[in-house]
């Protein structure tokens, strides 16, 4: 059975449990909160010691697997039994025929038993054939639910909706603010929150809030040091470069950054010059933009100030900046200082 998040969602709270469940997809926060969800509603607390079982897959095998799956729950109605990262992938051979042990087991868990690998850091590739084949069993023989990111106005519902259960009132426009200082690592997002409603103890969260509680993302750190760029703010820039140094942030990872800013600042332009709106850039780089338009809100923005040929002017440089990092020994403090000043002068 391929599930969504909806349906996984209420499969946990009836407990109408699969058997069986592979859980994957990017977001990490997600697909642990899931796989200790299932854990939790289909094992009482009480009998946890005995009915619950946690697996390291760089730790185990299919014999232990076996064991814990096929072991009676004492006092309750299930055991339930979790692997993470176990390389399923690994027991499939080169022609898609998955090994008769790890079918066996597959295929004949009790129904007093679950069983959930839960990949952490195991990318599952669907459109390898050995991974194809791995999802078809489990479709097969119990559930797949591939939990990939929330779309940023997902995030900013969720943040809202959090909020409220810890009797505070954050708005969306304040939630998306949120989301620009942090990033969108759910993870993150969640401790941040966290925090600033510790801080702000109940009632409506302020900017001041966050601002004087959450701690900003590298990438938010440098996205603003193009604006500071973009804004002639000389010595805000270079004491924020100063920052990131001191943060060891390498070179060509701020260089990489800062060259995404402005690169979102001409497509802006170039898109306005040929009297075409902005947010149709959406369409066109849909990797770059799908769900998150509050980038091209923001380089339009930031852009405004710059002619298209000045931006064309400050990308030639960052193409040069990137080549001297890449293809020489210069200092790479001196060489982003460098930068700075020739962007300032654009």
């Amino acid at each position: 059975m391929l599930l969504n998040e909806d349906t996984l969602k209420k499969q946990i709270k009836s407990c109408e449990f699969s058997n069986l469940y592979l859980l994957y997809g990017n977001e990490g926060y997600l697909k642990q909160f899931y796989a200790n969800q299932i854990c939790s509603k289909s094992v009482s607390p009480d009998f946890a010691d005995f009915n619950l079982k946690k697996l390291d897959g760089k730790d185990t095998n299919l014999n232990e697997i076996y064991d814990c799956t096929t072991s009676f729950p004492m006092m309750d109605n299930y055991t339930c039994t979790l692997v993470k990262d176990f390389p399923l992938n690994t027991y499939v051979g080169d022609r898609g025929k998955i090994d008769e042990e790890l079918f066996t087991i597959l295929a004949d868990i009790p129904e007093t038993s679950i069983l959930v690998f839960w990949m952490d850091t195991i990318e599952v590739d669907e459109k390898n054939n050995k991974w194809s084949k791995i999802i078809k069993t489990f479709d097969e023989s119990g559930a797949c639910a591939k939990i990939d990111k929330r779309t940023r106005s997902a995030l900013e519902k969720l943040l809202v909706a959090s909020a409220t259960k810890k009797d505070c009132t954050l708005s969306r426009n304040d939630a998306g603010y949120m989301i620009n200082l942090v990033g969108e690592d759910m993870s993150t997002l969640q401790n941040e929150l966290n925090k600033v409603c510790a801080y702000a103890g109940s009632g409506e969260i302020t900017r001041k809030h966050i601002d004087e509680t959450v701690i900003v993302s590298v990438e938010a750190k440098i996205f603003n040091l193009s604006r500071m760029i973009a804004r002639g703010e000389a010595d805000n820039a270079f004491e924020t470069l100063s920052n990131l140094f001191k943060l060891r942030e390498e070179p060509v990872m701020i260089l990489a950054v800062l060259s995404k800013a402005f690169v979102d600042m001409y497509r802006v332009k170039a898109a306005k010059e040929k009297g075409v709106s902005y947010t149709a850039l959406a369409d066109c780089f849909p990797s770059a933009y799908k769900g998150k338009t509050f980038i091209l809100d923001n380089a339009a923005r930031d852009g405004a100030s710059y002619s298209i040929t000045q931006l064309r002017n400050a990308l030639n440089i960052l193409s040069d900046t990137d080549r001297r990092l890449k293809s020489t020994n210069e200092d790479g403090r001196t060489v982003l200082e460098e930068l700075i000043l020739r962007l300032l002068r654009v």
